[in-house]
């Protein structure tokens, strides 16, 4: 393939793919809401017409379609493209243009960039890596790999129904050899960071009112002054939560919780030692907005901590009034949400049992668990995979050496592609820059010359991504 002749098309047309990108996140998607999903989706189907896909529809699910499409390039390797069309709610305070309406706006110091709902999670890279199949196309070239289009509604809700796609396609999803995630890697300073994987979730919530408990308000709130003489619900749900970790909030002591947990693999301590050595917790901080880390840990004990540990996080709660001024009632109820993340070799299978028999052994019997999904587990793929390294030739190629993390922290469904039954290398990847996803002001750099690539280093980057798999996928059966 010719690079540069696709890379010239890219730069010409920067406007009209920019515009791509602006359609795209103008067309509401927020599955919690079920607002504008089945739009959503049909626009995105109708991109991978475009494209020419010989077959591009909507899977229909127990809940929202997946998008589904095989291009045929003729190809000998065959690479599936995760995507997702969801997005979060846009009901945040804070924003400074409204977050449906694709706006540029000057951000320093990354120049111009779209800030918008799903513009970096993950609409933005969606429609990038389109455009930048497009462009090998429009120049007269092929796209050097067949590839087959997966992009789920449901990513925002735990990917609650993309196993009945993946158990219906399952003999053309086992025709690939590896699955790639368009995403745009780079920090605010412009390094690049690579994960290898991503750790498991449950989500769950808790629930206690008084008609379930046979203390307390049954129906409603009443007066506050009946505390005299009435059970609250939200005190017994505080003494609950209290007994799941430490004092300080960072030991879970659910009975047999860290039984599963494995150490870092010989290749995780080699990656980390890599890591510790580049590794900028200052940036960390600051882009979250925090002053420490849990003991003021640095460096490797930091990284450690932070990618080895299972977590039990309360994500909110509430109960009674939670209005301006005052007003003095007794709460009939109480909910908490959890979620807890899993490190190899924890299972899905294992967290709500031991929740409920905690709960259970602590005299909280009464206490409800709803769990709002089935969850997924943890995927790790080797750097020494070829899709892998792949990714990080094109790197390279571009100037950069990448960051390499064993895996993140957070939680994404690969495993559903990267274990049993498929068993597929999964990688990331993409040189670009965004930030503040589920945030008010989320957005991704378009502009170049900044201290990030804009879109047009990000399409460059997919073409290169998409040329070095296929090379690297063939030369690996070759040998």
């Amino acid at each position: 393939m010719n690079r540069e002749k696709v890379f010239k098309y890219i730069e010409d047309n920067f406007e009209e793919h920019l515009g791509r990108l602006q359609e795209l996140v103008r067309q509401p998607s927020i599955s919690a809401e079920n607002l504008g999903i089945r739009e959503c989706a049909t626009l995105v189907r109708d991109y991978l017409n475009c494209l020419g896909c010989k077959d591009a529809r909507l899977v229909e699910t127990s809940g929202n379609p997946v998008v589904y499409g095989y291009y045929d390039a003729g190809a000998d390797k065959t690479v599936i493209i995760y995507m997702m069309y969801d997005t979060q709610p846009v009901d945040e305070p804070g924003w400074i243009v409204p977050p449906l309406e694709g706006r540029i706006v000057e951000m320093p110091p990354f120049g111009k960039c779209l800030v918008a709902r799903g513009a970096i999670n993950t609409k933005g890279e969606l429609a990038a890596f389109l455009n930048a199949c497009e462009s090998i196309k429009a120049v007269g070239e092929e796209i050097p790999i067949n590839l087959i289009f997966v992009a789920e509604g449901e990513e925002e809700l735990g990917s609650r129904h993309l196993p009945e796609f993946i158990n219906e396609y399952l003999s053309i999803l086992k025709r690939a050899d590896a699955v790639f995630f368009p995403t745009a890697d780079q920090d605010e300073k412009g390094k690049v960071q690579m994960a290898l994987g991503v750790k498991g979730i449950v989500y769950f919530e808790l629930e206690l009112d008084g008609k379930g408990w046979g203390y307390g308000p049954t129906e409603f709130d009443i007066h506050g002054s009946n505390k005299a003489w009435v059970d609250s619900p939200a005190l017994r749900m505080i003494q609950a939560l209290s007994t799941f970790t430490s004092k300080d909030g960072n030991k879970v002591l659910v009975e047999g919780f860290y039984d599963n947990v494995a150490p870092p693999s010989p290749e995780d301590i080699e990656l980390i030692e890599k890591l510790e050595k580049t590794f900028d917790e200052e940036t960390v901080k600051k882009e979250m907005k925090v002053e420490r880390f849990i003991n003021d840990v640095h460096g490797r004990e930091a990284l450690l901590k932070y990618l080895y540990s299972p977590t039990l996080n309360i994500d909110g709660i509430w109960s009674g009034y939670t209005g301006p001024g005052t007003k003095t009632v007794l709460p009939h109820k109480i909910t908490v949400k959890i979620d807890v993340r899993l490190v190899p070799n924890m299972t899905v299978e294992e967290v709500i049992p031991k929740i409920r028999k905690h709960l259970d052994k602590h005299g909280f019997n009464e206490i409800k668990i709803v769990q709002l999904e089935e969850g997924y587990g943890w995927a790790k793929t080797s750097v020494r995979e070829p899709a892998a390294q792949a990714v990080i030739k094109t790197y390279c190629e571009f100037g950069y050496e990448p960051e390499i993390w064993p895996h993140m922290a957070g939680s994404a469904p690969f495993c559903m592609f990267n274990r049993e039954p498929l068993n597929l290398p999964f990688v990331e990847g993409g040189i670009g820059h965004g930030g503040r996803a589920h945030a008010p002001n989320e957005y991704i750099v378009v502009g170049e010359g900044g201290p990030t690539g804009g879109l047009i280093t990000l399409e460059e980057s997919y073409v290169a991504i998409m040329d070095n798999l296929s090379k690297m996928l063939l030369k690996a059966k070759k040998t």
